[in-house]
């Protein structure tokens, strides 16, 4: 008899257990954080937020300003990314998990340039705007 795939198994482990997944409900979303509009925010926005925030001093704005720039993604990286997957899904297996191992390699290279921005932005604050900054949500950093 032939052993089922993996791939069967988890369909029909989701396909049973989705029932009771809808049953238990989830809590309605909260409301949207204040001022949000549903677009992402801007680097002007985010700029403006962490300015205030973390009461930044005006020596402190180049530290900030090349903080930002390192958060942003590259332009069309989105779109690059939806397309390298269009691509990957026709490819066979083993080719397909070494596309996924250089993206891995691509993402990791540009995490360790985000972290060492963020490093830079936090050794120019004060003790502080460091906590301050530890203890805000993360969706600009």
């Amino acid at each position: 008899m032939p052993m089922p795939s993996l791939f069967a198994l988890l369909a029909v482990a989701l396909t049973l257990a989705s029932p009771a997944l809808a049953q238990q409900g989830m809590p309605p979303p909260g409301p949207p954080p204040a001022g949000y509009n549903g677009q992402p925010p801007t680097p002007a926005d985010q700029s403006d937020r962490l300015r205030q925030s973390l009461n930044l001093r005006p020596d402190q704005e180049t530290a900030l300003q090349a903080f930002i720039a390192a958060m942003q993604p590259r332009p069309g990286e989105v779109d690059e990314l939806r397309e390298q997957a269009q691509r990957d899904a026709t490819l066979p297996t083993p080719q397909r998990l070494d596309a996924m191992v250089a993206r891995l390699d691509r993402m990791r290279a540009e995490v360790m340039t985000r972290i060492a921005a963020t490093r830079a932005f936090y050794a120019q604050l004060t003790p502080g705007q460091q906590h301050a900054f530890d203890v805000m949500p993360s969706p600009t950093r």
